[in-house]
């Protein structure tokens, strides 16, 4: 006996789609279910990369590491006139001695190097150099925040001061200011600065210079 059962083509052909119909269904829901899986996974991973910072307080700034600087601590930023630079103090002191325009210059020892610097100023503009003078202008930064520790805590101020007679008002004692040995010692060295010149960019500079020796308080970086 033959049990074979025919079937038409037009059965098979729908039998087959029907399968390909099913097929597609399931891929695209093994498809929707893989993408939200992905999808939470980032949102949780996004969740755990994201890190509370805390920004600085108005009128701070913050360094790479360490507690936040105020302003009056953080080191100033002033402008040289430069006019070379040493390898050793005696040949810097030639340098000055052989140029009579250089009468009021310093010598400062800065990272073992002699800078010979006639000039000091706030703002660049107050720098006048020429390629004659082969001078140019130096920007560098003065820590004084050690300074306090031998009278001179108001050294800032009267290099950051645009007006002498404001300057030579740190010479006096104010009222109910303790006077001490270290705090005299700093009005007799701006005394002596502000008799030996009025231009406060070699002002500047001779309190630079004073403050910046072998057991000075002023830090200088480039």
């Amino acid at each position: 006996m033959n049990f074979k059962k025919k079937y038409s083509k037009v059965t098979v052909a729908m039998a087959m789609l029907h399968g390909v119909i099913i097929g597609i269904a399931a891929v695209a829901i093994v498809g929707f279910i893989i993408v939200g899986t992905n999808g939470q996974g980032k949102e949780k991973a996004g969740e755990e990369e994201t890190v509370a910072t805390d920004t600085p307080k108005s009128g701070e700034t913050t360094p790479t590491s360490g507690p936040a600087i105020s302003p009056e601590e953080a080191p100033l930023q002033l402008f040289a006139k430069q006019h070379g630079v040493f390898s050793t103090l005696q040949s810097a002191q030639e340098f000055v001695a052989l140029d009579a325009s250089l009468a009021k210059a310093a010598v400062l020892d800065i990272g073992g190097q002699f800078y010979v610097w006639s000039a000091v100023g706030i703002q660049e503009d107050e720098i006048d150099v020429s390629a004659d003078e082969m001078t140019f202008r130096k920007p560098f930064f003065a820590d004084t925040s050690s300074c306090s520790t031998v009278g001179a805590g108001k050294l800032r101020n009267a290099l950051s001061e645009t007006e002498l007679s404001k300057i030579k008002v740190l010479t006096t004692v104010g009222e109910g200011e303790a006077e001490d040995e270290k705090l005299a010692e700093f009005r007799k060295i701006v005394v002596a600065v502000t008799t030996f010149t009025s231009d406060l960019r070699i002002v500047r500079l001779q309190l630079l210079g004073h403050y910046t020796h072998k057991n000075g308080c002023v830090k200088i970086n480039f």
